[in-house]
């Protein structure tokens, strides 16, 4: 646990190993008490906050005329000045890249708890037509392994993320640790992420860290997003949800101010500006 001010308690998230055991009762107690599928459908997430651009605008001058204030989504990638990999590139295909002893940060859907599974681990469970629970990955970092070579950010990403422009470069290109071991960082390790889901996977509602900006590029599958304005209501009703203990049984979208559900399909790229947005 750890102490907000004013003496409030911060959960934090329990990490365990990976096991094919039944979930025990303490797991059933974080189990969502709503519908999901009933928030798919609502016509409540309807705020109109998302821009939509083809890739030759999204250059400099853009930037430099109308800032990075809003969601985008690009149907195409062309003009990105992007690079990834093909859509015949599978999960098995992940883990020739990074190795099949990597460890991934795991999450179960059901209780949103953390757990550890190596990369030959996933691998199998996602292969296999038969899950007893719904596990997602969003946090492989894979930056110096050879998943690297397969993707390339949009063009004016790379002019403007700060680990190139401004971080020390000698040290990024001292950097040989794979893994994301913190005392081995020698740079802010946080450029490249792969996420792999299962189909009805659900990561709960929060603010990237640092309120940083991201990008998405969807190769297979669909992934939808609720997405919310960090005004101070928006940010005080995420503070009391995420100190209750409740996030199970409440769906915070439902409390938000201009919160809009956004469908996103393969071969659409997204990016999320850098303002807090929850």
């Amino acid at each position: 646990m750890e102490e907000a001010e004013g003496g409030r308690k911060l959960r934090t998230k329990e990490r365990k190993l990976y096991t094919d055991q039944e979930i025990d009762e303490d797991d059933i107690d974080g189990r969502r008490t709503y519908s999901l599928e009933d928030k798919l459908t609502s016509d409540k997430f309807n705020a109109d906050m998302v821009q939509v651009l083809r890739g030759p605008e999204f250059t400099m001058e853009w930037m430099q005329r109308n800032g990075l204030v809003r969601p985008i989504v690009f149907y195409d990638k062309t003009g990105l000045g992007m690079r990834v990999p093909s859509e015949n590139f599978k999960v098995s295909d992940v883990k020739q890249c990074v190795g099949s002893r990597r460890i991934l940060d795991v999450m179960d859907v059901s209780t949103q708890k953390a757990m550890e599974m190596s990369m030959k681990d996933w691998v199998r469970y996602y292969e296999s037509p038969d899950r007893d629970r719904l596990l997602n990955v969003i946090s492989l970092e894979f930056c110096h392994t050879r998943l690297e070579n397969y993707v390339e950010s949009p063009t004016l990403i790379r002019q403007l993320d700060w680990v190139d422009r401004a971080w020390p470069r000698h040290l990024k290109e001292c950097q040989t640790e794979s893994t994301n071991v913190i005392e081995k960082m020698k740079y802010p390790k946080v450029q490249k992420y792969c996420l792999m889901s299962v189909a009805g996977c659900y990561t709960d509602f929060h603010i990237d860290f640092g309120g940083t900006s991201v990008w998405y590029h969807i190769l297979h599958g669909e992934k939808i997003f609720w997405l919310a304005p960090p005004s101070q209501t928006n940010i005080d009703r995420y503070v009391d949800w995420t100190l209750s203990a409740k996030q199970g049984d409440r769906f915070l979208g439902d409390v938000l101010e201009q919160c809009q559900r956004v469908v996103l399909h393969a071969g659409y790229t997204f990016i999320i500006q850098p303002d807090g947005m929850i």
